[in-house]
């Protein structure tokens, strides 16, 4: 998760080999939501919310935080493994799934969240760390010779996914309240 998070590409590269890391990735992708959660929940008891509906609101935030990673991966694999693919490309959607599952290393900022004055900056930090991994991640995923070809595939992918993403986190909204 270091390696990941100090844009490390051989970090990358491993991760991207190695086959059995998906479970791995799976886990720092929870870990990162868990962190989230617990520091949306600390906020709210800080700020006077109750406790109702904590358990659902967990449970349904470790489920659809799995779910819009993997609608992430779907989207970069069509994207950078489709549209824009060079002839170096060799990737596939487990490939891509490890190493954004281990840069989204950065979020586990967002137990920060609770913070007066520096926990929103802190998350906000964390999320831009979080698509600068991601950028090199996808770069040596996607076997690209540049980063601008990684940047523009994120960007990209984040534009298509857009739509899906909202209707993910509506679903994820009236689930929990």
């Amino acid at each position: 998760m270091i390696g990941a998070a100090m844009f490390n590409s051989a970090t990358y590269e491993e991760i991207e080999a190695d086959r059995n890391a998906l479970g791995e990735a799976i886990l720092v992708v929870v870990l990162v939501t868990v962190c989230g959660i617990v520091g949306g929940i600390i906020d709210g008891l800080i700020s006077g919310g109750g406790l109702g509906g904590l358990v659902r609101g967990i449970i349904v935030g470790l489920l659809f935080g799995i779910v819009r990673w993997a609608l992430w991966v779907t989207v970069l694999n069509f994207v950078g493994g489709k549209m824009l693919r060079t002839s170096d490309t060799e990737t596939n959607w487990s490939e891509i799934g490890r190493v954004l599952g281990y840069a989204y290393t950065p979020g586990v900022l967002s137990l920060l969240v609770f913070i007066p004055v520096v926990g929103v900056p802190l998350s906000l930090v964390g999320f831009v760390w979080t698509l600068a991994a991601v950028v090199v991640g996808a770069r040596q995923a996607l076997d690209f010779d540049s980063t601008g070809r990684a940047i523009a595939a994120v960007l990209l992918s984040a534009v298509i996914g857009f739509i899906p993403w909202i209707i993910v986190v509506a679903i994820q909204g009236a689930l929990t309240g």
